[in-house]
């Protein structure tokens, strides 16, 4: 399965002076110079929403005298759509599913009593919203232990991304792998909660340790990193 966000290692050079959205019979392909831009594997670069078409088109018009495709997000989520969303949509929601077994919004502190209470103000809200509007009823404990989760549940979860397009779940499963949450990234793509409010509730325990500990300069840009590909996730699934 092609990873997101595998770029060449050299960064080509701009060759084109106008990139356009253009609708066709299956939605929009992107234009350089009036041809079809090509995915990694050498197929059309299209989308079937225009708001993504556009967002791609405006990355590559934004490019200078090499094409950063780090800078790029959107336009590396739509080749991954396209190179590979035929084959591994199912791959994606099962993904994502496989989070929901061990959801971090699950598993809470036995102590200190400082950050059990922040996380549960922050993640009772996501397991009631999963409750009332998707049907995902979960269980949370205190501790590591391995919570089973009901079956019902799982099932509920299931139909939820199976009600997915492929975009959709590959937004998704991103989502749930950074934050390590299933209702995390099933909030995210219902547009249940601002997507800022969902990271931070994704990183209550390590905010809380640095507040304790203090933070170096590698985990702070460890955690901007987290924080841009986040909210990269975000704005795809409010385009497609």
């Amino acid at each position: 399965m092609t990873k997101l966000g595998e770029t060449p290692s050299r960064a080509p050079k701009r060759f084109y002076k106008a990139a356009t959205a253009e609708r066709d019979a299956g939605g929009f392909v992107i234009h350089l110079d009036g041809r079809t831009a090509k995915t990694r594997k050498g197929g059309a670069l299209r989308a079937a929403a225009q708001s993504l078409a556009d967002a791609v088109a405006a990355e590559w018009m934004a490019q200078g005298d090499q094409i950063d495709f780090a800078r790029m997000p959107m336009t590396r989520y739509a080749m991954t759509a396209c190179d590979c969303g035929a084959v591994d949509a199912e791959i994606w929601r099962e993904a994502t599913l496989a989070f929901l077994k061990s959801d971090l919004v699950c598993y809470r502190a036995a102590e200190p009593a400082e950050l059990a209470r922040r996380q549960s103000a922050a993640w009772e809200p996501l397991l009631d919203w999963a409750a009332s509007e998707i049907g995902v009823r979960l269980r949370t404990g205190a501790g590591v232990g391995f919570i089973e989760q009901p079956q019902v549940a799982v099932t509920a979860a299931r139909a939820a991304l199976d009600a997915a397009t492929a975009e959709q779940a590959l937004g998704v499963k991103t989502a749930a792998e950074i934050s390590g949450s299933a209702v995390i990234g099933l909030a995210l793509l219902r547009r249940a909660f601002p997507a800022e409010l969902l990271f931070a509730a994704s990183r209550i325990d390590e905010a809380f340790q640095a507040e304790r500990w203090g933070v170096d300069e590698e985990a702070a840009a460890r955690e901007e990193a987290l924080k841009r590909d986040f909210l990269d996730a975000a704005r795809f699934l409010s385009l497609v």
